[in-house]
């Protein structure tokens, strides 16, 4: 495990190892010799856990058993040589070698990193192998035959509507048949890295760079897996993946100029192309035996549910990544530099494409004769292709000490050059064939942008002024083209004795051209509605920073930082409209001597959004005849619409104490972190006034709730977290070189979530405590969720040092 004395000595270790790489070519001469240095740091290490352990452990491993962490480096006149290893053994293991000598440099890593998600999982679905998940078929035709229920229903619905007629205390239960099946696991997945790289002199001039990592992730993740709007459900999706990342590159430099052209390759790799899961409610693909258009599929199976028997989804393909660049960088007169870099990128994948469905209701040739373009793909691989070009260009000049200027341009070109695929006719969730689809587009991009910056400094003040210029051309959205032109300024007092001020103000402004309402239309949506990321906007940021040292021993240091963005535009209605945000922090460093440090920082975050949807069925001017008079149509209706403003309040304290001479030979390092968030959702509009009171507010509309009910709206809750974690490291030297070492880690985390149910809490909303439940209304889940947890781990440790 890794005390924040193994963090340090990573961090300074990496540092080293980074600098090495990052420099010209070694032809300079090493330092003198400097004796030998490292560390020794073994012992014993233990965890008690009181709540979600895997949240507590969440990116390390906190077993209990050994404590290890070496580290030595020896530099002399002819080299360098650092080593380093840390929780030899564990999850989270790590290894480092760095070797520099007059010509050459190498640099070799290989690490773990484990995500842990939850140990306390759970799921009936057994994974067979190569991406196919299972339930037990005696399970399944139970739910199909209406003896059991599969995915639980509404509170207070009728047996029939949980499918189970027979049963009514199963029913009344409401619970799912593959409860008693499930099994536990661990959801965790793990990342292991290999890295290396080496550089070399082959002149004073010339010089070559070689580097190549390999990653594997394995293990398991959540994944949605769903078959329709009542049928909403998780799994724990198998991972076997790697990707092998390499680069080379010839570099020539003297001391007014430096060329460079270089070769990047990533290759990734993935065994499982492809997920197959069982229906929990069907064993057998549903059948209504009737005739296209009315079946043997249900024509409303992509909603009700009545559909195939598996369901198959593709993931991510195997691909590949190359590109060529061209790097440059010459001095010219009048502290003037100009570099940039042009790169020719290729990426590809050719990945076999799942057929249309795996329905036997649809795949049959009653319903082929019907929809033909389903007898067979339009091509079987996926033919994708990408090229890319990407080049910049800056100029950066300091002619005298009171001007600077820094000019950049960056080109950035995504040509997508996979061949059409027709779909006009396809399965829609792979339970009713549709004749509504399309042809695949080419999503390209083209991006120009340019930025200037001129500083002015007059002694102990520096002014900067800047202009931007972003525009952006792509295919496939509602906004072919959009621009940001941007605008900044910002002031600072050069460092004086006591105190210095950095002020900042940036304003954005962004439009769009090109504009389809189609685009929006095609999907479903309110010709209204915009994507924030394309809508015209309004961004307005600033700053300001103060440190001030009334004297030599205390710090004392202040932001303030605000955000406005207004989403608006022609035609603009629906969609995010508005966000903002504050933050203030304060903070206080008091270091009376060489060996002590203290500090204590308090941060204040707000968040605020505002959004405007409408709740509304498809335009009745789609329908065959179109909307008859009289007939009440909600897509038009302004009493359909509602809003949401989602505010959040995000506090933050630090505080530490850092004495690195406690008596004679000691050292002791104590610090402590809290956040807190109160995230809050709030909704409005007429229609959340028809659903609280069960209220008709257009005539022709129905009442929005069921007869005998007085109000069918329920607000989420509140989303609150508090989170605490404490850390306290002494060490003292017995002897010169061998000495004692006490850690102890604390952490906190409370939490109340809506979206974590749990068994022994209420139907719909209960406290994230205790064991998940995993038959959530209208879903299979794995029972992973946001849980509360108290965790501790100590530490003993025998230091040598050498």
């Amino acid at each position: 495990m890794r005390t924040r004395l193994s963090l340090m000595t990573a961090a300074l270790l990496l540092a080293s190892v980074a600098t090495a790489t990052a420099q010209d070519p070694p032809t300079k001469p090493l330092p003198p010799s400097t004796p030998s240095t490292g560390i020794f740091d073994v012992g014993f290490r233990g965890t008690t856990v009181d709540g979600d352990a895997a949240r507590y452990e969440r990116y390390r491993d906190l077993r209990d058993g050994a404590s290890t962490l070496f580290s030595t480096s020896k530099h002399t006149e002819k080299y360098r040589l650092n080593l380093f290893a840390s929780n030899i053994g564990y999850h989270d293991q790590r290894y480092v070698v760095g070797y520099q000598n007059a010509k050459a440099t190498f640099n070799f890593m290989w690490d773990s990193i484990p995500t842990n998600f939850s140990y306390l999982t759970k799921t009936p679905w057994t994974n067979t192998g190569n991406g196919v998940l299972t339930l037990p078929d005696v399970a399944q035709q139970s739910v199909q035959s209406k003896l059991a229920v599969g995915v639980p229903c509404g509170p207070g619905a009728a047996p029939a509507a949980c499918g189970n007629p027979t049963q009514a205390t199963l029913a009344k239960a409401n619970r799912s048949i593959y409860v008693d099946l499930a099994k536990p696991f661990d959801m965790q997945m793990r990342r292991d890295a290999a890295s290396t790289d080496f550089s070399y002199a082959i002149s004073k001039s010339v010089g070559l760079n070689l580097g190549f990592t390999s990653t594997k992730k394995s293990g398991t993740q959540p994944w949605a897996a769903s078959f329709a709007f009542n049928n909403a459900d998780e799994v724990a999706l198998p991972l076997d993946q790697r990707t092998n990342d390499m680069n080379a590159g010839l570099e020539w430099a003297n001391n007014k100029s430096m060329l460079r052209v270089n070769y990047e390759g990533s290759f990734f790799t993935n065994n499982i192309q492809s997920l197959t899961w069982d229906n929990p409610l069907f064993l057998t693909d549903y059948n209504n035996g009737l005739l296209p258009p009315n079946g043997p599929y249900d024509p409303s199976g992509y909603s009700n549910g009545n559909g195939p028997a598996r369901g198959q989804m593709a993931l991510a393909p195997s691909n590949q990544f190359n590109a060529i660049g061209i790097t440059g960088l010459y001095k010219l007169p009048s502290h003037t530099t100009v570099n940039g870099i042009v790169r020719f990128i290729d990426m590809s994948q050719n990945e076999s494409l799942l057929p249309w469905s795996t329905n036997a209701s649809i795949t049959n040739s009653t319903v082929m004769a019907a929809f033909p373009g389903l007898r067979a793909l339009p091509r079987n691989t996926a033919e994708a292709s990408v090229k890319g070009t990407n080049a910049l260009i800056n100029l950066n000049s300091r002619p005298n000490n009171i001007l600077a200027f820094q000019v950049r341009y960056r080109y950035n070109r995504h040509d997508n050059q996979t061949p059409h695929f027709g779909a006009e006719e396809y399965v829609r969730f792979d339970s009713v064939p549709e004749e509504t689809g399309g042809e695949t587009e080419q999503f390209d991009v083209t991006q120009d942008t340019l930025d200037a910056t001129t500083t002015v400094t007059v002694k102990s003040l520096a002014m900067r002024i800047g202009y931007g210029y972003d525009t952006f051309n792509r295919t496939g959205r509602s906004f072919s083209n959009m621009t940001d032109r941007r605008f900044k300024v910002s002031v600072d007092t050069l460092r004086t004795q006591r105190l210095t001020i950095r002020a900042g103000y940036d304003y954005t402004d962004r439009t769009g051209a090109g504009f389809s309402e189609s685009a929006i239309e095609e999907g479903g949506a309110q010709p209204g509605i915009r994507f924030y990321d394309e809508a015209d906007s309004a961004n307005h940021r600033s700053s300001v920073i103060f440190i001030l040292s009334p004297v030599d021993v205390i710090n004392v240091s202040a932001t303030v930082g605000t955000s406005r963005i207004k989403y608006d535009g022609e035609g603009h209605e629906f969609g995010l409209l508005n966000t903002s945000s504050n933050d203030y922090t304060l903070g206080i460093d008091y270091m009376p001597s060489d060996w002590v440090s203290a500090g204590v920082t308090y941060g204040w975050t707000d968040y605020s959004a505002f959004q405007k949807s409408r709740n509304a069925n498809p335009s009745c001017t789609l329908n065959v005849p179109p909307c008859l008079p009289g007939t009440y149509d909600s897509w038009t209706d302004p009493n359909r619409d509602w809003t949401l403003t989602n505010d959040e309040v995000v506090k933050n304290a630090m505080a530490y104490l850092d004495i690195t001479k406690l008596g004679k030979d000691g050292e002791l390092k104590v610090s402590w972190d809290f956040s807190n968030s109160d995230n809050g959702y709030i909704h409005g509009g007429p229609r959340i006034v028809a659903l609280t009171n069960n209220q008709i507010l257009t005539p022709g509309d129905t009442a929005p709730c069921s007869a005998g009910v007085s109000s069918c709206f329920i607000p989420l809750p509140n989303v609150t977290n508090s989170w605490n974690r404490f850390t306290m490291d002494y060490k003292v030297y017995l002897v010169e070189r061998v000495g004692l070492g006490v850690a102890y880690w604390y952490e906190k985390f409370d939490v109340s979530d809506f979206n974590t149910i749990d068994t022994n809490g209420p139907v719909g909303f209960a406290a994230a405590t205790g064991v998940p439940r995993i038959d959530w209304l209208g879903g299979l889940m794995t029972g992973y969720g946001s849980r509360p947890y108290k965790g501790q781990t100590f530490f003993a440790r025998v230091l040598y040092r050498f």
